[in-house]
């Protein structure tokens, strides 16, 4: 339990005692931001309070009194201006910057590249007039989302890039990005509406700035990108038919607690496993998903060669030729993957027409390593199609490693768990 030091209420986590903090006279004087200033900062000084009171061990924190723990954000890089009266030590922040650098590398490696041919750049917007919450990465898509035309035929545009210290307007940083469309005909259309529109972001009307994108040639020399989405990604390779992952990195891609579990099963070390998973072969159950009728598999086929793909990946960091990834419900009245979803739907329903589905994955040429659908809270189905004749199965390994299976997904439906197995 954490106790608030002002009132005394106890809050049964670090989050809920944020919000009472935020919601009461007793945050007010402890530098935590009331609700209508829009501070995201004194949040970020008070989780460096609970850091330290956690390290010298004391149980009931005392955030009430963390004096000037934050000032008020002004623009896109008030965070970096946090004042505190904490005191870390040199390791605690080499480690504090080491942190920020892993992120920002990340941030970075699946940041899509900048267009390089002339069709590619006509497929992107310049947005500016981005303010308060539109000026994040979040917000940008929100207020993308919100100055949508009804009516309109057109997919909303992607955000590719976002620039927070853009210019400044009466003194006040304004931030820009950039956004993607499926074509040049999209983009015009959307430049066209967009412009000038009034949206409401994060409580706050800004007024979108949207022109054709440009760009100079020194940026593209900085964009150190590949050609497209496809050459980018986690450890994935091309397997041949019949040929299966490294075994390995098959045991490795599951949780450390997961390891332990068959090591401790079995009566041997870690290393050991790992020794005895790359030194024996294993076998693959083979299995077939269900057939279901031809004319829905059919339909689905149809749809997909007829899919207008989006300007960029929805997943930069799958190595992928194209990714999609849709919703089961949308907001608005806009969705131009209806057709799709439909034939994806009708599919579901003649093997589970109950399956409480929230997202689908459209994917092409898509390479998988060996990973755990960490975030999945059931099962899932899948479907492959395409004119290859071998190879292009599913493999998938029991939690304790004593079984895997290969699963025929050529116009079949299986149903697994990526977690577990089928």
């Amino acid at each position: 339990m954490f106790r608030c030091a002002r009132c005394g209420e106890e809050s049964s986590s670090r989050n809920a005692l944020f919000r009472h903090l935020r919601a009461s006279p007793c945050g007010v004087d402890a530098g935590v931001a009331a609700p209508d200033t829009g501070s995201g900062v004194a949040k970020s000084a008070l989780a460096f309070a609970f850091d330290a009171a956690r390290r010298d061990g004391c149980a009931n924190t005392n955030f009430a009194h963390a004096e000037r723990a934050a000032r008020p954000r002004d623009g896109p890089r008030g965070r970096d201006k946090r004042v505190h009266d904490l005191e870390l030590s040199k390791e605690e922040c080499r480690a504090l910057n080491e942190r920020r650098r892993e992120r920002a590398a990340k941030r970075k490696s699946q940041q899509p590249p900048a267009p390089r041919t002339a069709e590619d750049k006509a497929r992107e917007i310049w947005v500016g007039g981005l303010v308060g919450r539109a000026s994040t990465m979040k917000g940008f898509k929100e207020a993308l989302w919100r100055a949508m035309p009804r009516g309109c035929a057109a997919a909303p545009p992607q955000a590719r890039f976002l620039k927070q210290r853009g210019y400044k307007d009466n003194g006040r940083w304004v931030a820009y990005g950039f956004a993607v469309c499926r074509d040049a005909n999209e983009a015009n259309t959307l430049r066209v509406a967009m412009d000038g529109a009034t949206v409401v972001v994060g409580g706050e009307a800004i007024v979108l700035k949207v022109s054709p994108a440009t760009y100079t040639e020194p940026k593209l020399k900085q964009s150190g990108g590949v050609d497209d989405a496809a050459s980018r990604g986690a450890k994935a390779k091309i397997f041949h038919p019949g040929e299966h992952p490294n075994p390995r990195d098959v045991l490795l891609a599951w949780h450390t607690t997961d390891i332990e579990a068959r090591a401790q099963s079995r009566g041997i070390s870690m290393d050991e496993l790992i020794a005895e998973a790359v030194r024996c072969e294993h076998e693959y159950i083979e299995l077939e998903g269900v057939r279901v009728s031809e004319s829905s598999t059919k339909t689905l086929g149809d749809a997909l060669l007829a899919t207008r793909w989006p300007g960029q990946s929805h997943r930069a960091g799958v190595k992928s030729e194209r990714y999609l990834v849709l919703k089961r419900d949308i907001r608005g009245s806009n969705d131009v993957y209806a057709s799709l979803k439909l034939a994806c739907e009708a599919v579901l329903a003649e093997v589970d027409a109950d399956f409480p589905y929230d997202s689908l994955a459209i994917t092409k040429n898509f390479i998988s390593s060996p990973h755990l659908d960490i975030e999945d809270k059931s099962y899932q189905f899948a479907m492959a199609f395409g004119d290859f004749a071998d190879g292009g199965e599913l493999c998938v390994e029991a939690r304790d490693g004593t079984k895997r299976w290969m699963i025929n997904t050529r116009e079949r439906l299986p149903r697994f768990y990526g977690g577990s197995g089928p």
